[in-house]
């Protein structure tokens, strides 16, 4: 229970009682996401405490109160609840319904050992999916969405910058769409050289480095699609410097209240686009397709798992920037 700013208690609370159309889910994992620190830091959006936090869970329904789902089935589910009529949710962008409602930010999310989820917001993971592994499908819808809004094609060069949980597997989500991923940017050496492992051709740390290797690779030469999946302001400036002319940014993370300063002829002159990315959108199933099928390694993605009594250190760990932590993970049962 985050009962305030940095201030996370582990509580009793009654077992939840799923309305009609619902399900109950034992919570096996809960992955901790970057919007899930700034949510610790009060640095977030839509949000009042006290909050369970919690939006990257996988776990086994044990009770259901809707034909869509069964006792024992493994899941892992969509964290968005919106209205579905407005004109956003007719376009499959739900996360922008004027009606939304998100587990781990304004009800209750996976840092628990159950939670109760609409039952048609529910994904079925086949037997074999290991639920650890399953807790990165949201992320991946994530990444999906953003390979979706920018129209990346085959063969495209493709920049990522930030290499943390999300842009790990925008890096991967982007190969396996038949992307060359030429260059991967994080200040930090490990995520870095994860990148290089799941196959950026390039991995750079610093802003020296980047600005050679942009200069060797010449206007012609630079990444047809660059994805921000920081959100900080020099990254997002970084971004927009390594497109090519006629390129496409894609931003997926952001940072509440921060500005970036950008020169304002920029996208003319190059004749850039920037495309925002918000959500997962549509692509949870997809996105646990390509898991079933072993086309995302999470082995150097998920670098911690702490149990559920230890959540207040889980948070610190996953807040952490320097050390080799990328993506933490809580363990809701021992």
């Amino acid at each position: 229970m985050l009962n305030g700013p940095r201030d996370l208690s582990v509580e009793e609370l009654p077992d939840p009682r799923p309305p009609e159309g619902w399900a109950v889910v034992r919570v096996a994992y809960n992955s901790i996401c970057g919007s899930d620190v700034s949510l610790f830091n009060n640095a977030w959006h839509g949000t009042a405490f006290p909050a369970v936090p919690g939006h990257e869970w996988s776990g086994v329904v044990t009770e259901s109160r809707s034909p869509l789902v069964a006792p024992g089935d493994h899941v892992v589910g969509d964290i968005a609840m919106t209205c579905g009529h407005c004109p956003w949710c007719r376009k499959s962008q739900r996360v922008m319904c004027p009606e939304l409602r998100e587990f781990g930010f304004t009800d209750p999310g996976g840092c628990a050992e159950l939670i109760t989820v609409p039952a048609e917001n529910l994904i079925r993971l086949p037997a074999h999916v290991n639920l650890l592994t399953a807790t990165q499908a949201e992320p991946l819808a994530v990444a999906l969405h953003a390979l979706h809004r920018v129209r990346l094609e085959p063969g495209e060069r493709v920049a990522v910058v930030g290499c943390g949980g999300i842009g790990l597997n925008v890096l991967q989500a982007a190969r396996a769409a038949g992307a060359r991923v030429v260059l991967a940017v994080d200040p930090v050496g490990n995520r870095a050289g994860v990148a290089g492992r799941l196959g950026a051709e390039t991995a750079l740390t610093d802003a020296e480095q980047v600005a050679q290797w942009t200069a060797a690779a010449g206007p012609e030469g630079l990444p047809d699609v660059v994805l921000d999946a920081c959100g900080e302001p020099e990254a997002i400036r970084r971004a927009t410097e390594l497109v090519r002319p006629g390129g496409r940014v894609g931003l997926i993370g952001y940072r509440v209240g921060k500005r970036v300063d950008l020169p304002s002829a920029e996208w003319t002159l190059k004749l850039m686009e920037t495309i925002g990315v918000m959500g997962p959108a549509h692509f949870m199933p997809r996105a646990v397709d390509l898991i079933a099928r072993g086309a995302l390694r999470t082995e150097d993605v998920i670098t911690d798992v702490l149990p559920l009594a230890e959540a207040g250190k889980a948070f610190l760990l996953a807040e952490e920037r320097d050390g080799d932590a990328i993506r933490v993970a809580v363990r809701a049962r021992d």
